[in-house]
């Protein structure tokens, strides 16, 4: 994830962020004016607002600047220290970046993945770029990997583009998944994890104090199913909460019951104990790593989706860029980010995750594949790595398509009422009711 680097100049990146300040000299980059603020030596000011110094933008900053010798691009980061800035400190600086969103100021491109884009999205203060992205000539599209981009449209535009993904991912034993227990891996719903999680422990899955899954508060849990099925509980384009519907209220009895019955566990326990590890890939190395120390043979599956949905796994991004619908310089900051998805800059050394371009990923995929195969890699069960495996990481970055809800404050709501329910001090009817209020009105603020 995004490293924090030396903190310096915090009050005047704070004023840049929302301001948009020029390069001192008196010129203002977006103070609502029309007109494209520019340096003394006549370069186009584009600002970049981010809540933590990114490593990977700055290096992006200069091969960019090369490209386009008229744009001066200006990244601002609130937070560059090592340590990190002060929890209040933070949030004192989101809560004034969204003021000053909601009154059309700020940088012409924001960092939005701890902001309330779907305010911003209602509110029009940020641009749709989904007709610039397809009408830019000087974006190779058919390279693209239009299932993120696709998985992160909200009332079918385009507001926010990362620089790059993470995918979901149930590593499993495979020596239970494929020899004992049928997994439709095509169709891989929470109904069928509870129904595999069920036949394990009947078949003598307690024994040795193994689980279906473990480490987990029920509570926690819970949230676990919300984020990575968001779209079930938020109606994203009226900007409504469906926690009170009979199919969460059902979600709060199944996740209970399996609680109860010890199918999963909050008690700490091995991977090895379990028949599930949740995770997030950052490369496909972390399979390798991870499923084959847990597992003498690993096995892939997708994030499980609910009933009625297309299958397919989840992602999340490090990062979310947005153009501020009021910026003077919307076509400059759009260069910015189609530059950001060619595979030029896909392929710089220092971006973190799985990659927009099918060409990049492709060969990231390769890569590793010669690597694990070689003598080089000193993995656990190393030799148990077959073609097999490697087919199921390509399959499962291929099958990429729901991005993970990454608003930590609803999740929140849902965690904190939760609690009550899985203790028995309120019913599930109570407790649903109680995070629709909620997160109703937070929707609404």
């Amino acid at each position: 994830m995004m490293r924090k680097q030396v903190f310096m100049g915090m009050m005047c990146l704070l004023l840049a962020a929302l301001t948009g300040c020029g390069d001192g000299n008196g010129e203002n980059g977006n103070s609502g004016s029309k007109e494209k603020p520019t340096t003394k030596d006549g370069k186009t000011i584009v600002t970049l607002s981010t809540t933590y110094a990114n490593p990977y933008f700055e290096a992006v900053e200069k091969k960019f600047e090369q490209k386009y010798p008229e744009i001066d691009l200006q990244i601002q980061a609130f937070d560059s220290s090592e340590s990190g800035a002060a929890e209040a400190d933070i949030e004192k600086y989101l809560k004034t970046t969204n003021a000053a969103i909601l009154s059309g100021k700020g940088a012409d491109i924001i960092e939005l993945s701890m902001l309330p884009v779907n305010n911003y999205v209602e509110k029009n203060l940020i641009a749709n770029m989904y007709d610039t992205l397809e009408a830019d000539q000087t974006v190779n599209k058919n390279d693209l990997n239009m299932n993120i981009l696709d998985g992160m449209k909200q009332n079918g535009g385009l507001y926010a583009i990362p620089s790059s993904y993470f995918v979901g991912a149930f590593i499993s034993d495979g020596d239970i998944l494929d020899k004992k227990i049928k997994v439709d891996e095509n169709d891989w719903t929470w109904d069928q994890f509870v129904d595999v999680s069920n036949q394990f422990m009947q078949q003598g899955g307690r024994e040795g104090g193994r689980y279906a899954l473990a480490n987990y508060k029920p509570e926690e849990f819970l949230k676990l199913v919300v984020k990575n099925n968001s779209a079930d509980y938020i109606d994203q384009a009226k900007l409504k909460a469906k926690f009170d519907s009979p199919a969460f209220i059902n979600q709060l009895h199944q996740v209970k019951k399996m609680y109860d019955d010890n199918i999963l566990s909050a008690s700490k326990a091995k991977p090895s104990n379990q028949l599930f590890a949740y995770t997030y890939l950052y490369s496909p190395l972390d399979f390798y790593d991870l499923g084959f120390r847990f597992y003498k043979n690993g096995k892939l599956l997708p994030t499980p989706h609910s009933p009625g949905d297309a299958g397919g796994t989840t992602f999340i991004v490090p990062n979310q860029l947005g153009i501020q619908a009021n910026s003077p310089v919307k076509d400059e900051a759009w260069k910015f980010i189609a530059y950001m998805m060619s595979e030029e800059v896909q392929s710089l050394e220092g971006r973190e995750g799985f990659s927009l371009s099918k060409s990049v990923n492709d060969k990231l995929l390769t890569d590793m594949e010669k690597f694990v195969k070689s003598s080089e890699y000193t993995g656990e069960n190393a030799s148990s790595i077959t073609d097999r495996h490697f087919k199921q990481v390509r399959q499962l970055v291929a099958s990429v398509n729901r991005f993970a809800s990454s608003d930590d404050k609803l999740l929140s709501i849902v965690v904190e009422e939760a609690k009550s329910y899985f203790s028995g001090q309120k019913s599930a009817e109570e407790v649903a009711k109680l995070i629709q209020n909620r997160t109703t009105t937070y929707l609404n603020e």
